[in-house]
């Protein structure tokens, strides 16, 4: 069983629930010179951890996907590849499971031991630092040659419970399930830190297991999704829902 967690605290942002979900786009473009604080990024992870509120109480399976994260630029935390298990199961067994042949992530460890601006029941843990080029290189490369994976302040991969979730045959709809949950929570969390979230259905799984050590099925790559400052492009005109039911001004 997961230990109870704290309560999520209270965003700061004085937009409304309502106005977010309508203000909620998908960013085309991101700009690399912009750097999330780290107050930002902390909270948007904490809002992905499941707890007993919608909107994971919706969930009709324990949570079975966990993230993988290309940190590339957050204000203090050094850039490189870290792990958010989302579940006390998988903090003790996901680390172990990731065994690349190079072993790039003999070092890794909780980042609440050397920034205790973590929070300590976030369990995020870095993997391995890396050099800002060479990860916007992996970044981009396995998210299909997208620029959006590496010129955004973080992208990440949702790494599922494959066998687990699929044992009796139907549970591959409930892993989609999950993370369609968790790109709306990082969408809204998005909006809310005065960023842009963008979902990535084209990735290339295989390469994403080689990079990470997983030898086996038992985790397998799901979904993807980067969050960053948008760049606006002047072409795209956005207009009211339903124009011709606007009621004319007086």
């Amino acid at each position: 069983a997961n230990p109870p967690r704290p309560p999520l605290p209270a965003h700061p942002t004085r937009s409304s629930a309502a106005s977010l979900i309508r203000q909620r786009r998908s960013g085309q473009r991101f700009d690399p010179r912009h750097s999330l604080p780290k107050a930002d990024f902390y909270r948007l992870l904490d809002a992905l951890l499941p707890r007993p509120q919608v909107p994971w109480s919706s969930q009709a399976t324990p949570s079975r996907i966990h993230l993988l994260l290309f940190v590339l630029r957050v204000d203090g935390l050094a850039s490189g590849l870290y792990l958010l298990p989302r579940t006390a199961s998988a903090s003790v067994e996901l680390p172990q499971a990731l065994q690349p042949s190079d072993q790039r992530f003999a070092q890794q460890q909780a980042v609440r031991a050397f920034d205790p601006d973590c929070p300590a029941h976030l369990g995020l843990i870095q993997l391995a630092p890396l050099g800002l080029q060479e990860l916007q290189r992996l970044a981009r490369s396995l998210s299909c040659h997208q620029d959006i994976a590496s010129t955004s302040a973080f992208s990440l991969g949702m790494l599922g419970e494959f066998e687990t979730a699929t044992e009796y045959g139907h549970g591959y709809r409930e892993l989609l399930r999950e993370a369609g949950l968790i790109g709306q929570v990082l969408y809204l969390e998005a909006e809310a830190a005065g960023v842009r979230g963008t979902g990535i259905g084209c990735f290339f799984d295989d390469p994403v297991h080689q990079l990470f050590g997983l030898a086996d099925s038992r985790y397998q790559s799901v979904y993807h999704f980067t969050v960053g400052l948008p760049v606006t492009d002047s072409r795209i005109e956005t207009g009211p829902p339903y124009p011709q039911r606007q009621k004319a001004a007086p």
